[in-house]
């Protein structure tokens, strides 16, 4: 121990942090404190990537497509939904020991900083543990990353954590693996420095060749372009050939009967009136709607074209099936998730269950970022230990469903916590996902499930013992006392 505490030790920062923190949101100007946020247009529905794809970076793309795309929408969504499950915080010593006193004033603290304690400040925007986690979760889906600063009041106690865009944020590295980040501002040129120790980032999937991260998303934007295109071209097809048209066909012969004469004599007057004519017959008719009766001169033959089969010529489907699973493929996400699903498919097998896996690994960047906060906390406290935090493995099935799996594990809990195999500790955890109440009975090792051995031995048992059943009379009672059957004297 005293080699391990010579070499392993906790040592602190050289100082304190500053109140508020350092770092600057999303949204923040440090030229413009008093005036009103820029509100956002509203008019996603009106972009289209195809066209701006050529002016935008995949960032800046992907942040609109988050929004305003379908199947990337609905893929973030259920990614969130998924990953969704609760977290195990717990503080273990130097040892690896669970510190059961050290978690519940771990989990104090966390409760603290989640909700409104100082009402004379106002209108306060907490966020508990749940929008902690969306947050982070939400922004490794985005940027491949999270960075997050731990903020302290004025009173130096850990008061609410802040999210940092990554994309706002650049890298240095002065020496071979060590990286200091810096963040660019709008109006402060020399950005704001957050080489701090309560500055906190970790990556999902990350190249480690690079130490920019980017989205896990950003191979569907070719995909998600050519489809776009691929609708638009459809929209104008459809307009021409897709549904039944007007034909009205002129008799040239009519036209020219009824020509001026002094038109007759040049040939260059008879073609500008004969097109002057057509476009007026155009005009009249090209507005005109299906339920408007049509009365023309025996100049004009109308009709209908594309009457039978319109639409015949244009089959897209397979294109825009193989579209479709580009898109599925590139967002990582089940058929059915984003409406693609068949009849027919089995979505509770091998689909489902990487689902369930991808959405468990999404909360890998969330435990880390969380458990190097968390053991901040600690340390500034003086403890001489580490924060460990995990979360539940994501489930697809109903929890009625799950019930008789759980039984199942119980049993065999049980009967491991009676032989001693594991400890109270991690019954409590693999079972219920918590610590043990308080006053739970410490059970490991007293072979409370094995059944209890039988009064006499079995070699000593024989029937002609008690062969008329004497003594399974309650003692006392009036069969014991009756004199009806003699014993046989001893």
């Amino acid at each position: 121990m005293a080699l391990g505490s010579a070499i392993f030790s906790i040592i602190s920062p050289k100082s304190k942090a500053k109140t508020g923190g350092v770092s600057a949101t999303g949204t923040y100007n440090p030229q413009q404190t008093q005036n009103v946020l820029t509100a956002p247009q509203y008019q996603e529905h009106l972009s289209d990537i195809f066209s701006s794809r050529q002016a935008d970076d995949a960032r800046t793309l992907m942040v609109q497509l988050f929004e305003h795309d379908p199947d990337v929408s609905a893929a973030v969504h259920a990614w969130l939904t998924m990953a969704n499950t609760m977290p195990i915080i717990l503080v273990r010593d130097m040892d690896g020991q669970i510190d059961a006193e050290a978690t519940k004033a771990l989990m104090q603290r966390i409760k603290f900083m989640t909700m409104p304690t100082d009402y004379t400040k106002g209108f306060q925007m907490k966020q508990n543990l749940d929008q902690w986690c969306e947050e982070i979760r939400y922004m490794v889906l985005l940027r491949g990353g999270a960075g997050v600063e731990l903020v302290f009041d004025e009173k130096l106690l850990p008061a609410d954590l802040r999210n940092v865009d990554l994309n706002s944020v650049e890298w240095f590295e002065k020496k071979p693996g060590e990286y200091k980040p810096r963040q660019k501002v709008s109006g402060l040129t020399d950005g704001i420095n957050l080489d701090i120790p309560t500055f906190f980032v970790s990556f999902y999937r990350q190249n480690p060749t690079k130490i920019y991260s980017n989205s896990p998303f950003v191979s569907t934007i070719n995909t998600i372009a050519a489809r776009q295109q691929v609708i638009n071209d459809l929209y104008r097809i459809m307009q021409y050939t897709g549904y039944p048209r007007l034909e009205v066909t002129v008799v040239e012969e009519v036209l020219r009967k009824n020509m001026p004469v002094s038109i007759k004599l040049d040939e260059s007057k008879q073609t500008e009136w004969i097109n002057a004519r057509l476009g007026e017959i155009r005009n009249s008719v090209q507005d005109i709607r299906a339920d408007t009766a049509f009365v023309h001169m025996d100049s004009v033959e109308p009709g209908i074209m594309n009457e039978k089969s319109p639409g015949a010529g244009i089959d897209i489907s397979k294109v825009i099936e193989t579209l479709n699973a580009q898109n599925q493929a590139g967002l990582k996400t089940m058929a059915t998730v984003i409406g693609r699903g068949t009849a027919g498919v089995n979505t509770s097998s091998v689909e489902a269950r990487l689902a369930s896996m991808n959405a468990d690994e999404l909360n890998g960047p969330v435990a880390a970022i969380l458990t190097n906060i968390f053991s901040f906390m600690l340390h500034q406290d003086g403890y001489q230990g580490f924060a460990e935090v995990a979360f539940v493995k994501g489930e697809l099935r109903p929890d009625l469903e799950l019930e008789p799996q759980l039984t199942m594990r119980q049993s065999r809990l049980l009967t491991d916590l009676s032989h001693g195999l594991i400890t109270d500790l991690e019954y409590h955890l693999q079972m219920y996902n918590r610590l043990p109440p308080d006053g739970a009975p410490e059970l490991s090792g007293t072979g409370f499930m094995t059944p209890a051995p039988a009064g006499g031995r079995a070699d000593e048992v024989s029937p002609n013992s008690d062969p008329l059943g004497r003594s399974l009379a309650p003692e006392g009672s009036k069969m014991a006392k009756s004199k009806q059957v003699q014993k046989p004297a001893a």
